[in-house]
């Protein structure tokens, strides 16, 4: 295969993904909400491996490239004889008209941009939602309920939520203590403890980091937008396995407040609360049976493993490269 074929294959697969992207995961919605810490990998780990392909383009044109060269020829044949010992394709020399290093600094330029930018942002909202966090502290008693060290606020509206442990952690109103019974509670506070713990802040923040960055790419906007409802699955599939489902269906309907205060006013964006739609009641009372979505869940693990591997190993020669002094 040459690298103009391989790169051919590589950038279909990446525009098959970004346009059609958004229709397979919804196509495989009825076997994601069943297993919901699948579905956020699947996104997650979707919209890092595109990336990873999207800069391996470069890289795997420049494997066996004969464009013009920029470098010295004894260098440039150093260079090449490292790269072709990495590389884990066997790839045909093919002419460019595209400086190799040109090939690789694309690329490279591009994905530092990125970062630069994914950590500028990920900071703004890391200082926002501290700013946030503390206000609704200020006035927050700490106390032990029901096992767990939790912040109660004066508030008669019900509401729970997670913020990032190092922001305070559970938030509960003393309207929810008021309203829920001690089953009731049990399964809140596990369900706020699931996305404490299975780390949901994380994953959000860097999917909605860079849905912020790259909202004009199809598959990442749909992940993003798809993300939170699966978090929100998986802490209630963990509550419901520790406390039960009747106890949690009746806890999310008392926090579901119908005036729209379901979480504190100035709330950080980075709260998960446990206020539920229709969508996640009806799953929990008449969760979704059958082969419906097994087909597209399958085909997009698929192309996601494809393209992680095939972006694995682009990267890998120039690693390798560098790390043996070539």
């Amino acid at each position: 295969m040459t690298a103009l074929a391989l790169t051919a294959l590589l950038a279909g697969g990446l525009i098959t993904l970004a346009i059609a992207g958004p229709w397979l995961l919804r196509q495989a919605a009825p076997t994601l909400v069943r297993i919901p810490r699948l579905a956020i990998a699947l996104t997650s780990t979707g919209v890092v491996a595109w990336l990873g392909s999207l800069l391996a383009v470069g890289p795997v044109l420049a494997w066996a490239g004969s464009g013009p060269a920029l470098l010295p020829e004894p260098a440039a044949a150093v260079c090449r004889r490292c790269l072709a010992a990495a590389t884990p394709f066997g790839l045909d020399a093919s002419s460019t008209a595209v400086p190799a290093a040109l090939l690789l600094a694309l690329p490279a330029a591009f994905g530092l941009t990125l970062a630069t930018s994914l950590a500028s942002h990920v900071l703004h909202r890391e200082r926002r939602s501290r700013h946030a966090a503390e206000g609704l502290l200020l006035a927050a008693r700490r106390r032990i309920i029901r096992g767990h060290t939790v912040s109660v606020i004066d508030s008669d509206h019900p509401f729970a939520l997670a913020l990032p442990r190092r922001h305070g952690g559970v938030l509960l109103s003393t309207g929810a203590l008021a309203t829920l019974d001690a089953v009731e509670l049990d399964a809140v506070l596990a369900h706020e403890q699931a996305h404490l713990r299975q780390h949901h802040h994380a994953i959000n923040m860097l999917v909605t980091s860079l849905a912020a960055l790259l909202r004009w790419v199809p598959l990442i906007r749909a992940a993003a937008d798809a993300l939170p409802h699966y978090l929100e699955i998986a802490a209630d599939d963990q509550a419901r396995r520790r406390t039960s489902t009747s106890a949690l269906v009746s806890a999310l309907v008392k926090l579901s407040n119908p005036s729209g205060h379901s979480v504190p006013p100035h709330a950080p964006a980075e709260a998960l609360h446990a206020a539920a739609g229709p969508s996640r009641v009806r799953q929990l009372v008449q969760p979704a049976v059958g082969p419906t979505g097994t087909i597209p869940t399958v085909l997009a693990g698929l192309y996601v493993a494809a393209l992680a591997v095939i972006g694995a190993a682009a990267h890998a020669p120039y690693l390798v490269a560098a790390l043996t002094g070539c």
